[in-house]
């Protein structure tokens, strides 16, 4: 089950990906097998983990109360680990997803043999993703905010 959630986020980060027209080619250095990794699909994959991450905890701030929103706007130190966390969150995240990692970057071998009707699907999907985090930020921000 694990495996194949992961196999679907990788997915979506693909079809990120496809969007930028940055596909991870193979290559091989000092015998062994390495991808190259386009820079601007990688950023925005790394910018919907921090929407989804920024937006999840800022729900679940909610759930603390006006005190607590209160408590961590106003202070300086509470702000730094608030967002601390939501950078620990992220890189958990990352780790998980194989985003940073070469097991992802395999699947993206993989993912490059489908037809064109399969990648234009994971396409839409990940736009879908992308939006569908922008408006989790919004609405975290709304209900707990904290910047």
């Amino acid at each position: 089950m694990k495996e194949k959630i992961i196999k679907y986020i990788n997915r979506i980060y693909f079809g990120i990906y496809l969007y930028t027209r940055e596909l991870d080619i193979p290559t091989y250095y000092v015998g062994r097998k390495d991808y190259y990794r386009g820079q601007l699909g990688f950023k925005i994959c790394c910018l919907l983990i921090m929407l989804y991450t920024s937006g999840f905890l800022s729900i679940i701030g909610a759930f603390g109360g006006e005190h607590f929103a209160y408590l961590i706007k106003g202070n300086f130190i509470y702000k730094s680990i608030y967002i601390i966390i939501i950078i620990c969150i992220y890189f958990l995240l990352s780790q998980i997803t194989s985003l940073e990692g070469n097991k992802g970057l395999a699947y993206f071998e993989q993912f490059d043999r489908e037809p064109r009707s399969i990648k234009i699907k994971w396409m839409i999907i990940g736009a879908f993703a992308f939006l569908l985090g922008i408006a989790l930020f919004i609405l975290g921000l709304n209900i707990f905010p904290v910047f």
